[in-house]
């Protein structure tokens, strides 16, 4: 019997900073209507691993989230795994792929802090949506009004610039209102976007010829399996200290339960992670990553609303469900987003999908 699992109220962990002296948020407007799909197309599967099937925003679930039942395991004798890599040689090489995203805005507009973890050696950062949506804010009310960088160490330092590769329309549709909300809400559906690093922010300084990148694995999680979280997360921190003082974070816990969107429980589009120290804001986008491959299973997205760190429950979207989400809007999956010239397709993006967002998110923003 299926139960529906998101009832409680969740947070979207990314940390937005105060907005400009004098600026005043706009009211927040009525959700937009659910987004429709462009279609599906065939696409191929990206590999997947050999193993068994400065204010804290708030979102409510869309309700159609459901917990997806497990059957209890039949006795057997278990077998012994010998991990791949080190837990040590996992955290160093998921810390060289990991980005802070900082977005601050000259007037009109708060700014935020999140996380990124780095797919592609050409530069590719996957993030959430609720992040990403801030590089289509650039020119809100003034040319270069919002400046997005990427940092990366510990301290974060400035380094990089990126635009943005894909984001879905079918996010800003639904998501589109908690631009402006006091708690901003969504269930992680569609909350994931594409980053192609371009230049940076010395313009003195060559992009590298390649990035550390952390390798994607489709395959589903399951209950108990360990997994490695990395991030930037900010809660406790003035923003001052988030842009000069901002360190990464890494911690080790389990799987605790598994979600699917809809009624389709073949599907795993969610994950809980439980309560770690990066359970808070900032850890939007954060990287979770199988101890036993060292590679991507999910991106950090929503948690559970409690005092303490160890009280909420962070919930991760998995590979699976972008994948899925990608085919959906007519993108063909991730290799096929990943395939060919990125410059280009972030160009193409810009002009055929970016206009009608951007246009969403202003007209919530005022209209300006």
């Amino acid at each position: 019997m299926l139960s529906k699992a998101l009832a409680a109220l969740v947070v979207f962990v990314a940390m937005l900073l105060p907005a400009p002296a004098g600026y005043t948020v706009a009211t927040p407007q009525p959700a937009p209507t659910a987004a429709t799909s462009t279609g599906n197309t065939s696409r191929e599967q990206f590999p997947a691993a050999q193993t068994a099937a400065p204010q804290k925003a708030a979102p409510t679930p869309k309700a159609d989230a459901v917990e997806k039942p497990v059957a209890p395991p039949a006795p057997q004798t278990p077998a012994v795994q010998i991990p791949l890599k080190s837990q040590e040689q996992i955290n160093v090489e998921t810390r060289s792929a990991l980005v802070n995203i900082l977005c601050l805005a000259k007037t009109g507009l708060h700014g935020i802090s999140g996380s990124g973890i780095i797919v592609d050696s050409r530069g590719v950062i996957l993030t959430n949506a609720h992040i990403g949506q801030y590089l289509l804010l650039r020119d809100y009310l003034t040319a270069g009004n919002v400046d997005c960088t990427i940092r990366i160490g510990s301290p974060a330092e400035r380094r990089y610039r990126a635009t943005l590769l894909y984001l879905p329309p079918a996010w800003i549709a639904d998501n589109a209102s908690q631009l402006v909300a006091s708690q901003a809400s969504g269930s992680g559906q569609n909350d994931y976007a594409f980053l192609l690093i371009d230049s940076t922010t010395n313009p003195q300084a060559a992009l590298p010829t390649s990035f550390a990148r952390v390798e994607m694995s489709r395959t589903y999680p399951d209950i108990g399996e360990e997994m490695l979280l990395a991030s930037y997360p900010a809660g406790f921190l003035a923003s001052e200290l988030i842009e000069k003082s901002l360190y990464a974070s890494s911690a080790v816990t389990y799987v605790t339960r598994l979600f699917a969107f809809g009624d389709n429980v073949t599907q795993v589009d969610l994950f809980s992670i439980g309560g770690t120290v990066l359970s808070q804001a900032g850890s939007s986008g954060g990287a979770v990553v199988r101890l036993g491959s060292g590679k991507l299973a999910g991106l950090i997205a929503t948690a559970t609303v409690a005092a303490s760190t160890g009280e909420r429950d962070l919930r991760a979207v998995t590979l699976s469900h972008i994948d899925e989400s990608l085919a959906l809007q007519g993108m063909g999956g991730i290799i096929a987003l990943l395939s060919g010239d990125l410059a280009a397709k972030a160009a193409a993006f810009e002009a055929t999908l970016a206009p009608a967002e951007r246009a969403a998110l202003i007209k919530i923003l005022g209209g300006n």
